[in-house]
């Protein structure tokens, strides 16, 4: 991996929060949000194999990723507005139903209940390669050949390997020029996946981007070095927002604009800070140092998440195969 630790390299840190209450403006590697414009291709939608609970086109469209007035494809392909979409293995069975046209498919397709055929090593694929991260070209298999997505590229990876599909999509996202990800289908079903999933939260605000996972009525976000900023809007039904730290211990953390309010604080990741609640007010909760998960009412729009650390120039490579750390026994 490219990108430096939470307690690493001291030299991408300033000597204090840059996102400190007192303070004039941010040093940031990253900020995002719909609040603020961003280049279409930069913001990415990751469709998971999770639950979906049927609120997952209005975040998308809180999020200003979708139109309000959306019927039959309304992030059409290869249009400059729309954000690149990628399906996660069994996310696909779940593209059609949110009008998002995949711009391909990546996974060991263990859990997709749609017919896959692919058209293998066609004149298509490594065009849709070009056009979508030349960085992914080797790894592309083909295309599908038939259904509702017919001609979308097919990045197949092997069942054993090292990166959950999840991961893998994310990273191919990085590849493509995303820096910012929307993960629906993400939670529910395993536990497993979706303690993963939460994990990848702050693998990419590590790296200096930024990423949000839907869930029912929720939604998590992840901040470095760097603050989550909530705009005015009418008090939802569930108003809560709950911090926990990735880090044995975040400091610095300071809560603004919430029911209850906080200066120079630490928290562990023993005891979490749940249940704090929107007003109706701007609000704000940064760190001076370490990585916070946040989760937000899924019924707002996202926050504007700014992190202090260097943006990476990549994730890592696709795995494609189990690495010799872990040589299987049987």
């Amino acid at each position: 991996m490219t990108f430096m630790t939470d307690f690493d390299a001291s030299a991408t840190r300033a000597e204090h929060s840059p996102w400190h209450p007192d303070a004039s403006s941010p040093r940031s590697s990253h900020e995002s949000s719909a609040a603020h414009p961003r280049a279409p291709r930069n913001v990415c939608v990751v469709l998971g194999a999770g639950d979906y609970y049927g609120s997952e086109a209005n975040s998308l469209r809180l999020a200003g990723l979708m139109p309000a007035d959306c019927a039959v494809d309304c992030a059409a392909k290869h249009t400059a507005t729309r954000p690149l979409v990628i399906a996660a293995d069994g996310g696909l069975d779940h593209a059609a139903a949110l009008g998002l046209t995949p711009d391909f498919v990546i996974g060991d397709f263990d859990s997709v209940r749609s017919r896959l055929d692919i058209a293998r090593n066609n004149a298509d694929a490594a065009a849709a390669a070009a056009t979508t991260a030349a960085a992914l070209a080797p790894f592309i298999s083909g295309t599908l050949a038939s259904g509702a997505f017919a001609g979308t590229p097919v990045i197949t990876l092997p069942s054993q390997k090292d990166d959950a599909d999840m991961l893998s999509a994310l990273k191919a996202g990085w590849a493509a020029g995303a820096r910012e990800f929307h993960i629906v289908g993400g939670l529910g079903g395993r536990l497993d996946h979706t303690l993963g999933n939460v994990q990848l939260l702050t693998f990419i605000s590590r790296a200096g981007g930024s990423a949000f996972l839907y869930g029912s009525r929720i939604t998590a976000t992840a901040v470095t070095n760097g603050s989550v900023r909530f705009s005015p809007a009418p008090v939802p039904q569930f108003p809560m927002v709950s911090v926990f730290s990735a880090d044995n211990e975040s400091h610095g953390v300071c809560i603004r604009g919430l029911k209850y309010e906080v200066s120079d604080f630490t928290v562990s990741n023993a005891i979490a800070q749940l249940s704090n609640e929107l007003v109706g007010l701007d609000a704000s909760i940064s760190v001076e140092h370490g990585t916070l998960i946040v989760t937000y009412p899924a019924a707002i729009a996202p926050p504007v998440v700014t992190n202090g650390v260097v943006t990476a120039d990549t994730l890592g490579v696709l795995s494609t195969h189990v690495s010799s750390r872990l040589r299987a026994s049987f």
